[in-house]
């Protein structure tokens, strides 16, 4: 592809395009390819996530190297990051609370600099958030294809819902402008989920969850009393269904980094040993079904 990825094999497929393992022959680098038939809004959105995360630079965001286009598809090379999601780890009971709080305090960091630079993601939850294999957990957020640019054109119109309904803000919602506030309510929906093992908003049809969106959730302190109550109450805050009464990100940050040291560093419901990861085969399959699938709905 565009005479300079060799396509190795498929990894993973999607109603928004196709995303293959690749060999960059001109840097001798692995990289992910996602190849989206271009047109309408799908042209739409591979534009929008380019001009997202041309803006970025950070290592808790996954890079994108390169945008083209070829035999009617636009095709987005990334780098190709190993590991898990983060809904498959706590889904699995393999983090500890210190690690889940390791997780939040980098993507705090990855969000502050998108913000730094008029990027709102719009999708935050543990489906987009990778956690590496190598080393201590790091996190890296991925899929800016419903990110808003601060100061561009708003490709939606008023009115429109977009995201992923279980952890959308109500701003959101209620279809109104997302700003960082939105980011900052469901990174710490997402945290909540980690620590608790339940999603407040979800509910079992999307008319309901739509409907749970905004109603105060069970305290985190409560569910979790063990929990620093810094750290707890942070969490609440970031709930609250006004954006004007939510905390900053940095002040999220913060509460995180000074808990730290009182989290659990074993995992609670361990199902297998923390050190197992995915193999190398294994977590280039999970990045490629992600990158297909990990896109929140648009919802007329």
């Amino acid at each position: 592809m565009l005479n300079r990825f060799l396509i190795e094999r498929r990894i993973g497929s999607g109603g928004f395009g196709v995303v293959y393992e690749a060999w960059d022959g001109r840097l001798e680098r692995p990289v992910a390819v996602k190849a989206i038939e271009s047109r309408g809004e799908s042209r739409r959105r591979v534009l929008r996530e380019a001009r997202a995360a041309a803006r970025l630079n950070h290592p808790g965001i996954v890079t994108l190297y390169e945008m083209g286009e070829e035999d009617g598809n636009a095709l987005l090379v990334t780098e190709l990051v190993g590991g898990s999601t983060l809904a498959r780890l706590s889904r699995d009971g393999t983090l500890s609370d210190r690690e889940i709080g390791e997780i939040g305090a980098d993507l705090c960091e990855a969000l502050d600099h998108a913000h730094s630079r008029a990027v709102v993601h719009r999708d935050i939850k543990p489906q987009n958030v990778l956690v590496t294999e190598d080393g201590e957990p790091r996190a890296k957020l991925m899929d800016f294809g419903i990110a808003r640019l601060a100061d561009a054109a708003a490709l939606t119109a008023p009115g429109d819902v977009v995201g992923t309904l279980a952890y959308m803000s109500p701003e959101q919602a209620d279809g109104r402008v997302a700003g960082p506030e939105a980011d900052v309510y469901s990174l710490a929906l997402t945290l909540y989920e980690c620590w608790s093992g339940e999603n407040p908003n979800l509910r079992s049809t999307p008319a309901a969850t739509a409907r749970a969106i905004g109603d105060r959730p069970r305290s985190l302190r409560r569910l979790r009393p063990g929990l620093p109550h810094q750290l707890s109450e942070a969490i609440d805050a970031c709930l609250q269904a006004r954006p004007t009464r939510r905390p900053q990100l940095e002040e999220l940050g913060t509460a995180i980094e000074d808990s730290l040291d009182l989290l659990a560093e074993h995992p609670r419901h361990s199902t297998r040993p923390l050190g197992v990861r995915l193999s190398a085969a294994a977590a280039a399959a999970v990045l490629g079904a992600w990158l297909a699938f990990g896109h929140g709905v648009v919802l007329p």
